[in-house]
C-alpha cells in the first residue's frame, strides 16, 4: 500500500475515537471533568454549543453521523485500498459530502449559536485533510 492510502486510513482511523469521545459528551451532557476542558471561554465552549438546540439534523442528533461518517471512511478506504492505493477519484466527492456537511455545521456553530466546539471542529478538520489527501491520490493517478 502506499504512502497516500496509509496517511489516509491512519487520518479516518483517528476520527473514530474523537467522534466516540464527542458521542460520549454530548450523551452525558458534558458531565465528566475531561470534558469541562472543552470549555474555554463563552466563545469556545463544547458545551453552549451542545446547549444550544442545534444538535440535531434530520431528526438524529449530529454526533451519530461522526460516529457513523468515519467507520464508514476508514471501511470504503481499506475497500478501494484493495489494489494497493485508495482511488482519490472515488474519495474526493465522498468527502466533499462531508465537507459541505460541515459548512451548515460552521454557520450554525458561528451565526446562530455564537459558540465553537473544539472537539466538532478537530472532525471537521480531520475531514478536510482526508480530502486534501485524497486530491493529492487523484493528481497522483493521473
Amino acid at each position: 500500500m502506499d504512502k497516500l492510502s496509509k496517511v489516509f486510513l491512519a487520518l479516518s482511523a483517528i476520527g473514530i475515537p474523537v467522534s466516540i469521545y464527542h458521542a460520549y459528551d454530548e450523551i452525558t451532557n458534558y458531565s465528566s471533568g475531561l470534558s469541562k476542558s472543552c470549555n474555554i471561554s463563552n466563545f469556545i465552549s463544547c458545551t453552549k454549543v451542545f446547549d444550544s438546540g442545534y444538535t440535531k439534523f434530520l431528526g438524529l442528533s449530529l454526533w451519530v453521523y461522526g460516529i457513523v461518517w468515519f467507520p464508514f471512511i476508514l471501511a470504503l478506504g481499506y475497500w478501494l485500498a484493495k489494489s494497493g492505493t485508495i482511488n482519490g477519484l472515488v474519495m474526493v466527492p465522498v468527502l466533499l459530502v462531508g465537507d459541505i456537511f460541515t459548512i451548515y455545521l460552521w454557520y450554525l456553530e458561528l451565526d446562530k449559536i455564537h459558540a465553537i466546539c473544539p472537539v466538532c471542529v478537530s472532525l471537521y478538520v480531520l475531514n478536510y485533510v482526508m480530502t486534501a489527501v485524497a486530491v493529492g491520490m487523484t493528481f497522483r493517478q493521473e
